[in-house]
């Protein structure tokens, strides 16, 4: 199962040859340059798209910026009008194509992209949408094409629809004109009017025309859709209002991106990183090793841990079980196998899951770690060995910071589990291993800051390795933290050990700022890697969210998150590596394109995660920590922090919601009582409390403590709150 995802410098000339093979398709000439191809209707960008499907199906389908749609990634079917003759398509090629076509997801947050643009005075609105029908054998897709006219006088508007073999079925009436590749409708539209014309298209399994057509119009399979996946997310945590109401879609949106990307494989049930991309880019359309664990792990967080339990029980999580992984050797993998089986613990306290299969499993594991660590190199005693992360291949890789904290973090879930399950035998190896690579790792980070006379540490032990990746934004230290869920993760789960590693860690995350600030990559951004301009990357807020253990740098997570709100290649999407393409653009992959151009859902769910914890992160012990990473300009007179069935251990779920006026803070929670304290944990609050009406003060930490049955409290602040800058 292992997949040479990140060897793009071997694997590069191939995918080149890949483009040159769908130029003609796309209308591209070998340079890049657009031309009109006698195919499709128009040229259009195939570097901006979004996909929508369904889950555990596949494949998925492809929509574009100007309204086109490739139903099950076949060819692309396009749309274009005609008034009084002339002709009009969408404009994706020009500088000012954001402003000229609206491009978004229907109510915020669903998986319909709508086009908006204009023709002449006609305006055209084209959506689409999957829908499974036919008993849940067949996923077709849904799209609506309507025609409004501004003009004072009736006009005759022409709708031509092409550029591909296979063309939609209508659904609301005949068209005018029928041939081969082609279809068109004409119309007299009056004054203020509208027509709508509807279709379907089969995106994956069998069906004749007359059995979609059967099947019901837009409309039906809109309310289908949307019924669907509001009850996935209706039960599960999510946001339901936050200062930066965007990222409230935005949460819910990836939600929805992240199970289309489930499929099932016979019995079993594979999340993959992303669809095929459009351009021909090296396949993401699969699982990749050291991604699944976290998206399990986050799963089990939003207590939707039937779906994850399908993950972390198929036969390709237990491949990760091993010290290899093949051409590329993830070695993060190792620790991070353990993360979901101590998070679904901690959710639901269900011990009989943990079978004695499941308990030698996770033995092989915990001593995988034990294998894996290096005993014959001085300098390197006790690491965890070389292997190849941070895009890195010389000298078959290097000793990575990240792979040793996975290992941490995946030691302490173990040995949560094992004081569950009341093994302690076991409980206290993994207590001696922990203790023993974290020393090691210790000394490893006191010798690279001593020859390198530095406060601070980086993502590799040697000095040539710090020479070596000394430009590259991946060998920073919160990417390390984004790979390994540490140390933020292990936190949560009761790791209490320290050390250089942690005394050092504001000066590593300072260093990494610093270096951002000279590299010139905007603040809230992490960058990218190997010499490409360094914007952005959608693993952006995996980087941040492990800054929530320093109190000086706990908001970068929501930063992160603001900073890809602000900034993404197509709604709520983004590539593995992005850069700016100008003002009121949307931002996108390199050109020409590169492998780095594929969308990823690793870093979607990260994204997610990031905008969670530093609401509120629960404890292993039940102790629940709100607003820990919640930035200064979020409280503000009228803010709302709210949040629905967060889990808070043993199948209790909470609801909150944080108030902000001028001088106060209110907090109300309701649903179940949780297991430990709540911690009130903001940043606004440091130095900042006058008094509370509930719990204890915390002067030291600036936090307000409160015991487990506490419902409300009102928290009077020493400083006003500031009004919202106006934008």
């Amino acid at each position: 199962m292992t997949i040479e995802r990140r060897a793009f410098l071997r694997g590069g000339l191939s995918s080149l040859a890949l483009i040159s093979n769908r130029n003609l398709l796309y209308g591209l000439s070998d340079n890049g340059e657009q031309f009109y191809a006698p195919g499709p209707l128009y040229s259009f960008d195939f570097l901006k798209w979004l996909y929508i499907g369904w889950e555990n199906d596949h494949p998925k389908s492809w929509t574009f910026m100007g309204g086109a749609v490739a139903p099950g990634l076949r060819d692309t079917i396009q749309f274009a009008v005609s008034v009084e003759g002339r002709t009009y398509y969408p404009d994706e090629l020009s500088p000012s194509r954001k402003q000229n076509i609206k491009w978004y997801l229907r109510e915020g947050f669903l998986p319909v992209p709508v086009s908006e643009w204009d023709a002449g005075p006609v305006h055209v609105t084209i959506q689409h949408l999957a829908d499974r029908v036919l008993q849940d054998t067949v996923t077709a897709l849904y799209s609506r094409v309507e025609l409004y006219s501004s003009s004072p006088v009736e006009i005759r508007v022409g709708l031509a629809i092409g550029g591909a073999k296979e063309l939609p079925l209508p659904l609301t009436g005949e068209p005018t004109h029928a041939e081969k590749f082609r279809m068109s409708y004409e119309s007299v539209i009056q004054p203020g009017r509208k027509v709508v014309h509807d279709f379907v298209s089969l995106a994956s399994g069998s069906a004749t025309p007359s059995q979609l057509a059967a099947a019901g119009g837009f409309d039906a399979h809109y309310d289908s859709m949307k019924t669907y996946w509001l009850g996935r997310l209706k039960s599960l945590t999510h946001p339901v209002a936050l200062p930066n109401s965007e990222l409230v879609n935005m949460y819910k949106a990836l939600q929805i991106v992240i199970w289309e990307n489930m499929v099932k494989v016979g019995n079993e049930h594979e999340i993959h990183a992303a669809p095929r991309a459009p351009a021909g880019l090296f396949d993401y359309d699969r699982t990749f090793t050291h991604d699944v664990p976290n998206y399990a792990d986050q799963f089990m967080r939003e207590g939707d841990c039937e779906l994850a339990k399908k993950i972390i029980d198929s036969r390709y999580y237990k491949e990760l079980n091993r010290v290899e992984f093949g051409a590329v050797n993830y070695l993060d993998t190792i620790g991070k196998y353990m993360l979901p089986f101590a998070e679904y613990l901690r959710v639901t306290g269900d011990l009989a899951y943990f079978t004695p299969e499941r308990r030698q499993n996770l033995k092989t594991a915990a001593r995988n770690i034990h294998a894996a660590r290096v005993f014959d190199d001085p300098r390197h005693y006790g690491l965890m060995k070389k292997s190849q992360d941070f895009e890195n291949w010389a000298d078959d890789g290097d000793f990575l910071l990240c792979d040793n904290w996975g290992a941490l973090h995946g030691l302490q879930a173990y040995k949560n589990i094992c004081i569950a399950l009341g093994d302690t035998q076991e409980s206290k190896w993994a207590e001696m291993e922990m203790s023993d690579l974290n020393q090691c790792l210790n000394n490893a980070i006191s010798r690279f800051c001593e020859g390198n006379k530095s406060d601070y540490y980086l993502g590799s032990f040697d000095k040539i390795s710090a020479l070596r990746y000394q430009d590259v934004n991946y060998s920073w230290v919160p990417y390390s933290g984004a790979l390994s869920t540490f140390p933020w993760g292990a936190y949560l789960k009761g790791f209490e050990l320290g050390g250089a590693w942690k005394e050092k860690l504001d000066a590593s995350l300072e260093y990494a700022l610093r270096q951002r600030d000279e590299k010139r990559i905007p603040e809230g951004s992490w960058g990218t890697w190997w010499g490409h301009p360094s914007f952005g990357s959608c693993y952006n807020a995996s980087a941040g969210l492990q800054c929530l253990l320093s109190d000086k740098y706990r908001t970068e997570a929501i930063k992160n998150v603001e900073f890809l709100a602000e900034h993404q290649c197509s709604p709520f999407q983004w590539s593995e590596a992005f850069e700016f393409k100008g003002a009121d653009q949307w931002v996108g992959m390199y050109t020409p394109p590169v492998d780095y151009g594929n969308s990823e859902s690793w870093g979607y769910s990260f994204i997610k995660q990031a905008l969670l914890q530093a609401c509120i992160s629960v404890k292993s012990d039940g102790t629940v920590i709100l607003g820990r990473g919640v930035p200064r300009h979020w409280i503000y007179p009228g803010s709302v922090i709210e949040w629905a069935n967060v889990c808070v251990n043993r199948n209790k779920k909470i609801c909150f919601r944080i108030s902000a006026a001028e001088h106060s803070l209110e907090l109300a929670i309701w649903g179940d009582i949780p297991g430990g304290e709540i911690i009130l944990d903001l940043p606004i609050l440091v130095n900042n409390i006058q008094s509370a009406s509930s719990g204890r003060i915390d002067e030291a930490r600036g936090c307000v403590v409160l015991p487990a049955d506490i419902r409300k409290v009102t928290v009077i602040l020493r400083s006003a709150v500031q009004a919202p800058a106006p934008h």
